[in-house]
């Protein structure tokens, strides 16, 4: 038969790939994504699967990333149960979807956030500490128009506009939820709309949240402890006083390092907290 087809005898064969569904689309059902994505859109008409639309996208940008259109071409070469219809305006219409905002101001994207918290979430459990850190994305070309911002870039691009992507993690490293604000925004005022909304969309009444040291100012920690917040950042070991003073020079809990000698300079002791 393969000589056949070298030959030219046989019709062109088409070959796809089965291998990314059979390992995501077990997770995604596992993590409850299809579930709770079904159960929003019960009562929306779109004429196509969203749900499958959506999932389709995902597993685009886990495999290989890139545009909405160019997920569209992709997935040509790939065995996706249910998405074989699907053309570029259905993931326009899914993409939109997810953009929605309702009465009270809650896009469709927080709702599917909060829904899987509380697919999740175990009979009794609670979340007791929830981890918040923020990275930076920037637009190349002319994107970016509403909330591209040129501010400190992470990532060594302060010359194009960026965007903040924040990220809350349980003690067991599941995401809770994510936000995304201007690019100029400043760290330590992202910290207590996300305690906000843990409280009122989560119904986390009590967390411990833990961040890294740029999210530290007087005014935010003030507001941390007005509201009853518990709370640990993290701060430069040698520029706080209060961990001169409290940590590293008290000989009961601090344990004395030394950096190995370099070329052309001398070693010099260190103390660091156990």
């Amino acid at each position: 038969m393969l000589s056949s087809y070298y030959r030219g005898e046989l019709a062109e064969l088409r070959r796809v790939s089965i291998g990314p569904d059979l390992v995501f689309g077990r997770l995604w059902a596992e993590t409850g994504c299809r579930d709770v994505l079904a159960s929003l859109l019960a009562d929306r008409r779109f004429g196509c699967d969203v749900e499958r639309a959506i999932y389709l996208t995902v597993l685009h940008r886990l495999m290989v990333s890139g545009s909405d259109r160019h997920a569209s071409e992709w997935r040509h070469g790939l065995r996706v149960p249910g998405a074989e219809g699907l053309d570029l305006d259905d993931a326009y219409k899914a993409m939109a979807w997810l953009g929605e905002v309702d009465k009270a101001g809650r896009s469709t994207a927080e709702a599917v956030e909060e829904a899987l918290y509380h697919h999740r979430q175990p009979l009794f459990g609670a979340v007791s500490i929830a981890f918040f850190d923020t990275t930076t994305l920037w637009f190349e070309g002319a994107g970016g128009e509403s909330l591209g911002q040129r501010g400190h870039s992470k990532d060594y691009r302060g010359h194009l506009k960026q965007v903040v992507l924040g990220i809350v993690l349980d003690d067991t490293d599941r995401p809770i939820a994510s936000f995304l604000m201007p690019g100029n925004t400043a760290d330590v005022t992202t910290l207590l709309p996300v305690v906000k909304r843990l409280r009122e969309r989560f119904g986390i009444a009590k967390a411990c949240i833990i961040a890294d040291r740029g999210m530290i100012s007087a005014k935010t920690m003030a507001a941390l402890e007005a509201e009853k917040v518990e709370y640990i950042l993290g701060v430069r070991e040698r520029s706080s006083r209060e961990v001169r003073d409290h940590v590293i020079d008290d000989d009961g809990l601090a344990v004395p390092l030394v950096i190995p000698r370099q070329k052309g300079r001398k070693a010099r002791p260190r103390k660091s907290a156990r």
